[in-house]
């Protein structure tokens, strides 16, 4: 079973503890850092702090299959099997409109 969410504090604390492997992307929200703090006892100091600057494709690999938490890069998808998550290109849509 995979559990995935954007916001783990919104999951119950005791279904996070219950997990065994962790694939942790960049997370800022107090909250979320909070319970991976007081859940995961695999994850040391140096990983937890690095966790708010992970960059796009990167994730820390953490849990009973690991000696020690890893950061690991995912390649980016093919474009044409990819899904539409790119971010909103505000300032593009800003200089749009301020052209107007």
């Amino acid at each position: 079973m995979t559990i995935a969410s954007q916001r783990p504090a919104d999951i119950s604390p005791t279904i996070v503890s219950q997990i065994h492997n962790y694939f942790i992307h960049r997370l800022v929200n107090d909250n979320d850092l909070r319970l991976l703090d007081r859940t995961m006892s695999s994850l040391d100091s140096v990983s937890k702090e690095n966790i708010p600057n992970l960059s796009p494709g990167q994730v820390i690999v953490t849990g009973v299959l690991f000696e020690l938490p890893i950061i690991m890069q995912v390649d980016q998808l093919n474009e044409e099997i990819a899904p539409n998550s790119e971010n909103t290109p505000l300032l593009d849509i800003w200089q749009i409109k301020e052209q107007y």
